[in-house]
């Protein structure tokens, strides 16, 4: 009797644990279902359900990590990839999945574990084996930061995802986020969080940022409003949309009157038929860089392209950037640089930290550098992207999904601490060997800015330097002649002291014969043979730039004295021409004839002398009667960053 009644019992098992099976497979076919479509928010709900089912348990835990992965929640794929391992879930790829998401951690070490795992699995899979190896490195850069300073800015963040920022105008930014004050107020079923609209936030003189408002005008949809570009002006937009109902992806561009956005056009780009997005405006405005998905000419997954405007907003046909920036993998987000040469981009296809990571190149068309991975802080183990930068590159923003954020998506600060390059230097006497005190020590700069000092008790000076720029050094005293050299910043990166130690001549008091300087007989022409000496005094005015002098010539005492003063004065200007063809400034020469007045021997009118003893008073010869000589070009005078326009150095002209 008693087996009687069991058997009853048992059928009821079997039938309800029969409509349980029924019932699992059903929601794991309906997971798959919008997995297959990503709807990864909506198939979490039906794979958990899956999961009462022992049959399905193991395979149903894997999917959800996969989905959470997919919507970039890594703390939960994480999670469930360990709930999956620890069900028996056997499939070499959830080893490498669960690495990747310990990458997006920053627990790299955990990760190679994985890696080695997938690696006794399946030892041939070259991919895996990349990733294990760019892991190592990876925890290596983090060991060894850079110094970028990456500061999360709370004030733009929220809960949700605040994926992009673009510079607006001089003090303003626009930020692309789908926080609650978003008008699409559906859910994204892909990543379970609301469509993305436009806010804009300006900062005051005190550092303090506004509270980001919605934009105004037709700019914002209840569908998904995306990345950003502003032309300088802050008067024209490109930016991206996608329509999820119609699964497509464009770039529009819509104008600014006032305050408020007008309507949005869209750009016809590859006929529509491929997914586009993430536009960046050139600064000249004649190139426009986006992202394109799969298109025709590409490298694989999405590539970056260009397009060179032919007017208005007609543009030529897109240009892929080439294998030097493209991979197999996904290149996204380019932002082209004010200096129109630098190109940041974001890519998982380039060794680096894991997910997507930031990279510069260098260069224009279809030719650029090799990329430079920004390594860490600027880069983590998760997504980091929308890197943009000021126009000296020491500040910015970047976007990343690392641990210790706000939302899923959150907006950084980036900023380098100052290069600071300092020069030093001592001013000497040249005769003596000994500082010379209180001397005046000008830097000029390329820009036509100067900067000034005087030297110490001890004759030393200094200045601050900028990077990335080219300096003349000029000392100067009275009585004496000025000096200078030339130096340069340029390719220097890191904080460095330069030295430049400067000898000044004191300013010869005597009358200096200038040798070999021949005429024809009875002539102001200058022989050939005489341009060698006056080469050399060429050279002598460059370097001495301050000085001003008298060009003399003397004839000795045959012939009559009215005859002697005009050839000599003929001739003195003779030399001041030549001179100037030189380029040395008419201003400073200044030519006297003194015929026989200033014999220098004993051969005056009347005496006999022989021919050689004529000769010693035949001479040409100079004398310095002014040092502050200043040339024809105007430099402002600088404090730091201040001019101060009123204060006008006028130098020598050679240098530039």
């Amino acid at each position: 009797m008693k087996q009687l009644i069991r058997f009853p019992i048992l059928i009821g098992i079997i039938v309800v644990l029969s409509a349980i099976g029924r019932e699992t497979r059903a929601q794991m076919a309906s997971g798959d279902k919008m997995y297959k479509i990503q709807q990864y928010f909506v198939a979490i709900e039906y794979y958990k359900k899956a999961i009462k089912s022992k049959e399905q348990k193991g395979k149903a835990t894997f999917q959800v990590a996969q989905c959470y992965r997919l919507m970039n929640d890594y703390r939960q794929a994480e999670s469930w990839y360990a709930r999956a391992e620890k069900a028996g879930y056997k499939d070499p790829d959830l080893y490498a999945q669960h690495a990747y998401v310990l990458r997006a951690l920053d627990r790299f070490d955990e990760a190679s574990e994985q890696y080695a795992l997938h690696a006794e699995v399946l030892p041939d899979d070259a991919r895996v084996r990349w990733d294990r190896e760019t892991c190592v490195m990876a925890s290596g850069w983090k060991k060894t930061p850079t110094k970028y300073d990456v500061k999360n800015m709370r004030v733009f963040n929220t809960r949700e995802s605040d994926y992009f920022l673009t510079l607006f105008r001089k003090n303003g930014v626009i930020i692309t986020s789908n926080r609650e004050e978003a008008s699409g107020k559906k859910i994204f079923n892909r990543i379970g969080e609301r469509y993305s609209d436009f806010f804009e936030s300006t900062v005051d003189a005190k550092g303090k940022w506004s509270k980001p408002s919605a934009l105004e005008g037709e700019i914002n949809t209840p569908g998904n409003d995306g990345t950003a570009s502003i032309n300088e002006a802050g008067t024209t937009m490109y930016f991206s949309r996608c329509n999820i109902k119609k699964g497509d992806c464009k770039i529009y561009v819509v104008q600014r009157a006032g305050t408020k956005w007008g309507t949005p056009e869209p750009i016809s780009i590859f006929g529509d038929t491929i997914l586009v997005s993430h536009p960046s405006l050139s600064p000249d405005q004649t190139k426009l860089y986006f992202t394109a998905d799969g298109a025709e000419g590409g490298y694989g997954g999405k590539d970056i392209w260009y397009m060179n405007r032919v007017s208005g907003d007609q543009w030529e046909e897109p240009i892929n950037l080439g294998p030097q920036v493209n991979t197999e993998s996904d290149e996204m987000f380019p932002y082209i640089h004010a200096d129109g040469q630098t190109l940041y981009f974001a890519s998982d296809g380039h060794p680096g930290m894991g997910g997507l990571d930031i990279f510069t190149v260098k260069g224009g068309g279809t030719e650029w550098s090799d990329p430079e991975n920004l390594m860490f802080p600027v880069n983590s183990g998760a997504d980091d992207f929308g890197f943009i930068a000021n126009s000296r590159k020491d500040k910015g923003f970047l976007v990343s999904n690392r641990t210790g954020g706000r939302g899923s998506d959150d907006i950084y600060q980036w900023s380098l601490p100052p290069i600071e390059i300092d020069l030093n230097g001592t001013i000497y006497d040249d005769s003596t060997g000994k500082p010379i005190a209180f001397a005046e020590v000008r830097l000029f700069m390329t820009d036509s800015t100067y900067k000034d000092t005087k030297t110490d008790k001890k004759g030393n000076y200094s200045f601050r330097l900028k990077p990335d720029f080219e300096y003349r050094i000029q000392a100067s005293k009275f009585d004496y002649i000025d000096h200078d050299t030339t130096m340069n910043t340029l390719g220097v990166e890191e904080s460095k002291k330069f030295r430049a130690d400067l000898w000044l001549m004191r300013v010869p008091l005597d009358e200096i014969i200038i040798g070999d300087i021949v005429y024809d007989f009875d002539s102001d022409q200058l022989k050939p043979q005489s341009l060698g000496s006056l080469d050399s005094l060429v050279t002598f005015l460059r370097k001495a730039s301050n000085l001003l002098i008298s060009l003399n010539s003397h004839t000795d005492s045959r012939g009559s004295d009215a005859y002697n003063q005009d050839l000599s004065q003929r001739r003195a200007e003779s030399v001041v021409r030549y001179l100037i063809a030189q380029g040395i400034d008419s201003a400073r020469l200044v030519p006297a004839g003194f015929g026989e007045t200033k014999l220098i021997n004993h051969c005056g009118n009347g005496v006999k002398c022989s021919d050689e003893e004529h000769e010693l008073n035949r001479r040409t010869t100079f004398k310095v009667i002014g040092t502050d000589f200043r040339g024809i070009i105007k430099y402002r005078r600088v404090t730091g960053d201040i001019e101060l326009d009123e204060d006008l150095v006028y130098t020598n002209p050679d240098w530039e």
